[in-house]
């Protein structure tokens, strides 16, 4: 799902991007022997974070972007880096941590991958991810009024559009089976960003990456002056001209039975 990402528009806003990772891993009581993998680890610096945490475990990387990796491998070359998918991946021995940040939710089929990486955890150890919940946000509404507009909707009706992961509920019956505890929370965060237009700045790391990759650059500026003017309208700026920006994360961590 990550051809054409760019790790630099990605780590525009790091420290944002970050905090919800960071939340979560100040949750896990890591007590085992063990290594940990990072799942969908972008350009690596929540992988950095985890391998700060715990300096003395052997910490993997994995993604499906080379240039992602590329990035990671760069910045961070005492990490090991693995092309992957997480949608198939499979662990060669027992993990003390399998771990997600803004990941999973690109995968349709959560209800069996999920299992899967509770598979790939020793007794003790923990699966430890967190999504976010936005489909119903200002953003992702004006990129589906874009997406299905009469301009773009033939050109883009195969692209990949962003749907809620499964609800806490789904996650709790799917996990308690395999594990000991499973905590799920839900946050909202109220980003402070600056800029002419610094949600869809945001966004061009993420969510906009699947329909740029199709376009080309004449089509990429129709495009994104289309969707440009409809997110000025859904986010006004707030009285010193700053604009806050909602995003809803759930966290899932679950202890290995």
């Amino acid at each position: 799902m990550k051809e054409g990402w760019d790790p630099d528009i990605y780590l525009r806003y790091e420290g944002y991007r970050a905090r919800p990772a960071l939340d979560l891993i100040e949750q896990i009581p890591l007590d085992i022997e063990g290594g940990i993998v990072d799942l969908g680890c972008g350009p690596g610096n929540v992988t950095k974070r985890l391998k700060d945490t715990w300096p003395d475990r052997a910490v993997t990387g994995i993604d499906t972007s080379e240039a992602m990796l590329a990035k990671a491998r760069e910045s961070y070359p005492d990490i090991t880096w693995e092309q992957g998918d997480m949608s198939t991946w499979n662990a060669e021995t027992p993990k003390a941590l399998v771990f997600s940040n803004a990941a999973l939710h690109w995968i349709t089929n959560q209800e069996e991958v999920v299992p899967r990486l509770m598979d790939a955890i020793k007794p003790g150890g923990w699966l430890a991810f967190q999504i976010p919940v936005t489909e119903e946000s200002g953003y992702q509404i004006c990129l589906s009024a874009t997406v299905h507009s009469e301009r773009w909707a033939e050109k883009l009706a195969n692209v990949w559009m962003y749907k809620n992961p499964m609800d806490p509920g789904a996650f709790y019956d799917l996990l308690t089976p395999a594990s000991t505890s499973v905590d799920i929370w839900v946050t909202d965060y109220h980003h402070v960003l600056e800029g002419k237009n610094p949600v869809v700045d945001w966004i061009m790391g993420t969510g906009l990456t699947p329909y740029l990759a199709v376009l080309d650059e004449a089509e990429k500026t129709e495009f994104m002056a289309d969707y440009r003017g409809q997110v000025l309208e859904a986010y006004p700026k707030q009285g010193n001209g700053k604009t806050l920006f909602l995003m809803k994360r759930i966290f899932v961590l679950a202890q290995k039975a």
